[in-house]
This record gives structure tokens, C-alpha cells and sequence, in this order.
């Protein structure tokens, strides 16, 4: 396959909208909450960059964001135009492969995004290496989350047919965390299963940044054992009734 096809399979319209989409809502919350990083007098560089990267923002525009870009690279096993049972593993793996780097891509966005409004608008200066370690923190997190929301949305086209129902039940898991946040099992790590995790932060120790990156690792696997099941269940055949192989 030539480098030229590899990044068009990659950077499709509808993942360059995604990202154009995620860039402008950056801008706009930098806008309208830039006031409480700002207000921040000697506050921790995660506590800032909180203000702009936080669960509800996670729920209502970062999710449906990352379901939306995460589409176009499902079209292999989404298609009417199926594989053979021996190839079938090796396009899942292209799709998940792709799947990764669009959740990988829209986190090293999100988090220049937030870390440049931080450096304009927080009053407190902070090291350039602090900049550093932090961002790739949030960054390998935050990748591990998207791209949950990814396999989310490959796992229930693949189970019912449908994009819709893939959304909603990306929403749907963004949305975990936020509810869990306005009752008291916000204080309850053990029932974290998204942004929550993302939120760890160098403060609270490499425990639990590690435990973040686990519990959504554990996700990832699970959801892609799950999608490796319903990939062999599926009749691979082309529209004319003949098998071949994409």
C-alpha cells in the first residue's frame, strides 16, 4: 500500500473535520473559562490545565468528537463489502491500528490545545520541562481514553449494524464519569471508567497515574477481544455474493 493511500485511510474528511472541530472548541473554551485559569494564584499546572480538559467537557464536546472522527476508519468491517474468514484478522488489526492513531492524534491536539492556554492565560510560570512531562502524561492517557471511545463505536457497529447506537453508547460511557461526579461516588476511584482516570496527575503519585493507564488498557484489551468474537461471527461476502479479500 503506498504512503499516499496509508495517510488518505488516516486523514479522511471526516477525521480532518473531527480535528478542525476539536481546535475551534479548544479556542472557544479558552475563551469562556480562560477566566478560571487565570483566577488561579499559584495553582498546580494540572489544576489549570483542568479548567480547560475536565470530565463535562469530556462528556458533551470531547467524546462526541472522537465517535464522530472515529468512523471513517471503520469502513472494512462496517461495508457491505465483507473479507474471507483468512483475512479477517489482519483487517481488523488495520482498523484498530488506525482506529489508535486517530485517538493518539486527537490527544496530542487536545493537549497542545490546553497547554498553550495554560502558558497564555495562567499567571503562574511554570518550567519548560514541567510543560514536557506533563503533556506527555495527559497525552498517553488521554490517547488510551479515545481510543476506548473508538473501540466503543467499533464493537456496536460491528454488534448491531448501526452508527447511531455506536454513538449513543460512546456518549453514553463519556457520560459515566460526569454522573458519577455529582454524587458521592466521585470519591471512589474503584468506580472510575473514563475522564476520571485521565485526571491523574503527577501530584498524586506514579501509583496513581499507572493505575489510570491500567484500568484503561484493561478496556482497550477487552473491547478488542470483543471485536476480534464478532468479526469471526460475521459472513464475510461481496455485494455480488463472492468472497474477496480487502
Amino acid at each position: 500500500m503506498s504512503a499516499g493511500l496509508r495517510f488518505e485511510r488516516l486523514f479522511d474528511r471526516r477525521f480532518i473535520a473531527g480535528l478542525g472541530i476539536l481546535a475551534g472548541a479548544c479556542v472557544v473554551v479558552a475563551l469562556l473559562w480562560g477566566h478560571n485559569v487565570s483566577a488561579m494564584d499559584n495553582g498546580t499546572l494540572s489544576g489549570a490545565y483542568a479548567q480547560v480538559a475536565n470530565y463535562p467537557l469530556a462528556t458533551f464536546v470531547y467524546v462526541p468528537i472522537c465517535a464522530f472522527s472515529a468512523t471513517g476508519a471503520m469502513r472494512p468491517v462496517a461495508s457491505a463489502a465483507w473479507v474471507i474468514r483468512s483475512s479477517r484478522g489482519r483487517t481488523l488489526l488495520g482498523v484498530v491500528g488506525r482506529l489508535a492513531a486517530r485517538a493518539l492524534v486527537l490527544s496530542v491536539l487536545l493537549t497542545l490545545c490546553g497547554l498553550v492556554s495554560v502558558r497564555l492565560l495562567s499567571p503562574t510560570g511554570h518550567a519548560l520541562g514541567a510543560y514536557v512531562a506533563f503533556g506527555l502524561l495527559a497525552a498517553v492517557l488521554q490517547a488510551l481514553f479515545f481510543l476506548v471511545v473508538c473501540l466503543i463505536v467499533l464493537v456496536v457497529r460491528l454488534l448491531t449494524g448501526s452508527g447511531t447506537y455506536a454513538m449513543l453508547t460512546a456518549l453514553g460511557y463519556g457520560a459515566l464519569d460526569y454522573v458519577l461526579s455529582m454524587t458521592p461516588a466521585l470519591y471512589n476511584s474503584a468506580l472510575w471508567t473514563g475522564w476520571l482516570l485521565v485526571a491523574a496527575v503527577p501530584e498524586d503519585g506514579l501509583a496513581g497515574e499507572v493505575a489510570g493507564a491500567f484500568r484503561l488498557a484493561e478496556f482497550c484489551v477487552f473491547l478488542g477481544l470483543l471485536a476480534v468474537w464478532l468479526v469471526r461471527r460475521k459472513d464475510y461476502l461481496t455485494e455480488e455474493g463472492e468472497p474477496r479479500e480487502l
